[in-house]
């Protein structure tokens, strides 16, 4: 469970980030770097959890 709570506040961190740095112009490209950041770091976990699991 730790884990997972570590892994969501990454993420947070991280939309945060993108978010701060977008100006209105710019709202659809963070929705998708965010999009793609969620993708991202889902696989990398999910990556881990197998090489921990094996």
């Amino acid at each position: 469970m730790e884990e997972i709570k570590k892994f969501s506040i990454e993420i947070i961190k991280e939309l945060e980030k993108k978010f701060k740095n977008a100006c209105c112009n710019q709202v659809a490209e963070a929705y998708l770097d965010c999009a793609l950041l969620i993708k991202n770091k889902v696989e990398e976990y999910v990556k881990q959890n197998k090489a921990t699991n094996e």
